[in-house]
């Protein structure tokens, strides 16, 4: 009797698509509602596994002007463009400030609407989330100092959403 071999595999060789995050992946989180909304970019999150409903966590720190977006309407989506093709769009939308001027008309690309959550037209993968739950990241329960010195030394912490996913929608 044999016993089973296992080979070690890189962990972004089997995430694809809207599963995957970080690295050169990433998503615009998109979020308020027909009157006004608002998106950032987001490489930070993933998919999970919690009280019994499949959902997505993000990261998104105060200062972010599409927070208000989501604590204002409980709900928000991640749309999954093309990262070759939209490369120049992502540093655009990464450096400006929805605050400032129609972000998401200035990168010329569409707002569209499913069940009142605003996505972006131009994706090839849509995750329509509802929030569930946000906690503010604290200096004291972090394990690991290191991390506050490589990502917090202005102490801009971020505030972590987890959304159950309403709706997955493909190209």
């Amino acid at each position: 009797m044999g016993l089973h071999v296992f080979q070690p595999v890189d962990l972004d060789e089997i995430l694809e698509g809207a599963f995957r995050f970080g690295g050169d992946s990433w998503a615009l989180l998109t979020a308020g509602n027909e009157e006004k909304a608002n998106t950032m970019t987001v490489s930070w999150g993933g998919i999970t596994h919690v009280w019994d409903k499949t959902c997505a966590i993000v990261y998104v720190r105060e200062s972010r002007y599409t927070k208000e977006f989501i604590d204002a309407q409980k709900k928000f989506s991640l749309s999954f463009l093309h990262h070759d093709q939209y490369k120049g769009v992502k540093k655009y939308l990464g450096s400006v400030s929805g605050r400032d001027e129609d972000k998401i008309k200035n990168a010329k690309l569409n707002l569209n609407f499913d069940d009142g959550i605003p996505f972006i037209d131009e994706a090839d993968n849509i995750i329509l989330c509802k929030v569930l739950y946000k906690q503010l990241m604290k200096e004291e329960n972090f394990v690991n100092g290191r991390l506050i010195a490589d990502y917090y030394a202005k102490g801009d912490y971020h505030y972590y959403y987890i959304a159950e996913i309403k709706k997955v929608m493909i190209r």
